[in-house]
């Protein structure tokens, strides 16, 4: 059940994102942890692997924030990068220009919603902490808009909430709203997701599982980040390389269907 504050359709979503503190702690805030650090760069390391394997002419990123992923990527051709917060554009267009990567990404104030205004063809498009705060109505909205930017053959990524694991978490969270807004994650199985992806014009390619032991590398984090941080992290780490059918979430990658 949604809380009463929660953020789920596209005006409560851009409003909690237009607030300029927390466009401007957005990534310490999200980020602060081993565990969250490792989702971060594995978010990183697989959007370079497709860019690396497919070459893209053009390559979109929507909703990216402060740029918190823009800035560790490679091998850019032509970058659009489009945000409909002022304030995370600002923060996004601050944190390019520091490391040199302006001139390789155009910055767009635009809509998801809206994507026709950019006419846009490109060959990858990627959006992460996006899609998943959406309704079911929400998102066929943004399904169809992110099928019309591609190409034939377009490549979409972005980030999947494992279900089972999450109502693990929710279980033991208070349920009562602590005054602040909320965001809604739409969670799913592996056969769900493939559904709905196939019912909007993409076919899985794959799914990559991302915090495997979940409930160990939270904790590991969260009681010994502080006082023995470089091992923390590490303990971490050699934790995701043992295999697990039920990940935090997926990082998915599908193609578009013609």
């Amino acid at each position: 059940m949604l809380k009463v504050e929660q953020a789920y359709e596209e005006k409560s979503v851009a409003a909690l994102y237009q607030d300029a503190w927390v466009a401007g702690t957005y990534v310490e805030k999200r980020f602060a942890f081993s565990w969250s650090r490792l989702l971060h760069q594995t978010q990183v390391t697989e959007i370079n692997r497709v860019i690396d394997e497919h070459r893209p002419e053009m390559t979109v990123e929507v909703a990216p924030g402060p740029a918190r992923l823009t800035t560790g990527i490679r091998g850019i051709r032509k970058g659009v990068l489009i945000e409909y917060s002022q304030e995370m554009l600002a923060q996004a267009k601050r944190r390019l220009e520091a490391r040199g990567l302006g001139p390789l990404w155009e910055v767009c104030h635009g809509n998801a919603f809206h994507l026709e205004d950019q006419r846009l063809q490109c060959d990858f498009l990627y959006t992460f902490r996006f899609i998943r705060h959406f309704m079911a109505e929400d998102r066929t909205r943004l399904y169809k808009n992110f099928h019309l930017s591609l190409k034939p053959g377009g490549l979409l990524m972005f980030d999947v909430v494992n279900k089972e694991v999450r109502q693990k978490i929710d279980a033991r969270k208070n349920s009562e709203s602590n005054g602040e807004l909320d965001v809604y994650d739409v969670t799913y199985s592996v056969e769900e997701f493939s559904q709905e992806m196939a019912d909007h014009g993409f076919t899985v390619l794959f799914l990559k599982p991302v915090i495997r032991q979940f409930e160990l590398q939270s904790w590991i984090s969260y009681t010994f980040d502080r006082r023995i941080g470089k091992w923390a992290d590490c303990l971490v780490r050699l934790l995701e390389k043992i295999p697990s059918p039920n990940p935090l979430e997926w990082i998915a990658l599908s193609r578009k269907i013609d």
